[in-house]
């Protein structure tokens, strides 16, 4: 394995990477911190850069320490343990505001101020195990390696203490492939999926279900893959829990989305309902997380998804929550845009996959001309980009604020706020 034998570590960059030049290429070194001399194995090298992996360090970073996870550099999930906590929410408002840089041409001083979570572990109410051999964990970093695991400190405690169980379940079910779990902290119950690529037996489940689970799990469902999408062949129990934000109560089913850290719920809410609107359009709703909050500052609130159990819930949650100025419909965004063409819109919210808008989806944001527009983002790259694309057409960046929802990780989630100039 070759070695680089000494390499100053500049920055961060996304993707969990410390950057350094090498003999006239870009290194990006995994486990690496700021200020940081190393020796680093070259995993990968191409044309223009290459990966390695920190061998020894050199000159220790003043932000470096002891990772609190026994599997750390081992499993792939967490990239950044090894950094003190509040240096990783430094590092993330320096990428973001270099992406901003570098791929908007926009360049602002300071962000608003960043929301911490509450917690930098124990946070996660969802996890997606990965299953082979009868084993359950997740990847190593960049491979389809897994790596056992008996705890994941990102876990709700309540997950990491279902585990055992997880453990005597896979045992007995052919060719799993991934075990999903959801929970709730507010009834303090679970929801699983079983990936498989054939069915599992429905009567078996059943029994598994009575005979090795805590009656916490209160519904299974079996799952086959399709690329990235899951296709449920069945569930068994109930296929949905609830969860309780501040004075907004939300029904989850299995196959919608909820945001992962409960910590920062409310502080989510309250980051970006702001202001008042007559009319609001929202893209890609979900369950109605933010669709509730934003129809008591809305006279009108129009909200879309494209999967059918997401708009099923947020229906169901328009109506506990006893709201009534809203519209939920099962359509892509593109087409919710293209059927409000021409109309007045005070407020676009947004809250899109990583992968971000498309091309047609910014060209009818700029063809209809909301107002405002409020985007939360999972992904600095994707966001800039379309900041960029909405800047020159016509918006002004008033503010983008750091969401810090996935400590000890490089994914980084922020608010940006436009209005037309």
């Amino acid at each position: 394995m070759k070695v680089l034998p000494e390499l100053s570590i500049k920055k961060m960059v996304y993707g969990g990477y410390g950057l350094a030049d090498y003999e006239g290429k870009k290194v990006f070194v995994r486990y690496s911190a700021p200020m940081e001399l190393v020796s680093a194995e070259v995993i990968k090298e191409k044309k223009d850069h290459v990966e390695a992996v920190v061998k020894d360090i050199i000159l220790s970073s003043p932000w470096r320490r002891q990772a609190p996870c026994k599997y750390y550099t081992y499993c792939g999930g967490c990239q950044l343990q090894h950094i003190h906590p509040d240096k990783q929410v430094k590092i993330k408002e320096e990428i973001l505001l270099e992406s901003l840089q570098r791929i908007a041409h926009i360049s602002i001083n300071r962000l608003w101020d960043s929301i911490k979570s509450g917690q930098e572990f124990g946070y996660r109410i969802k996890a997606q195990f990965k299953v082979q051999s009868g084993k359950l964990g997740f990847f190593a970093w960049g491979t389809h390696e897994l790596v056992s695991i008996e705890e994941c400190l990102l876990l709700h405690p309540a997950i990491n203490g279902l585990i055992p169980s997880l453990r005597e379940l896979i045992k007995k079910v052919k060719d799993l492939q991934e075990l999903h779990v959801l929970y709730s902290p507010t009834e303090d119950e679970f929801l699983l999926k079983l990936i498989t690529p054939t069915a599992c037996d429905v009567n078996k489940m059943r029994t598994l279900k009575e005979r090795l689970l805590p009656k916490k799990v209160v519904g299974i469902g079996n799952y086959s893959k399709l690329g990235d999408q899951l296709i449920k062949r069945y569930h068994i129990g109930r296929n949905f829990t609830y969860m309780q934000v501040g004075k907004y109560r939300y029904r989850v089913s299995n196959d919608s989305f909820f945001q992962v850290n409960f910590t920062l719920w409310e502080e989510l809410i309250r980051s970006v309902v702001v202001g008042s609107y007559r009319k609001v359009v929202e893209l890609y709703c979900g369950a109605g997380f933010f669709s509730i909050p934003l129809s008591e500052i809305s006279n009108f609130l129009l909200s879309s998804d494209s999967n059918p159990s997401a708009i099923r819930d947020a229906e169901y949650n328009a109506k506990l929550n006893m709201r009534d100025n809203i519209v939920f419909s099962q359509e892509s965004a593109y087409q919710t845009l293209k059927n409000y063409a021409g109309e007045v819109i005070d407020l676009l919210f947004l809250d899109p996959p990583r992968g971000g808008l498309t091309q047609e989806e910014t060209k009818l944001i700029l063809q209809n001309r909301p107002k405002e527009i409020i985007y939360v983002s999972c992904n600095p790259t994707t966001l800039a980009r379309d900041i960029g694309k909405l800047t020159s057409g016509g918006y002004t960046l008033k503010g983008i604020r750091l969401i810090d929802n996935f400590p000890q990780t490089y994914h980084i989630e922020s608010v940006a706020y436009l209005s037309q100039q």
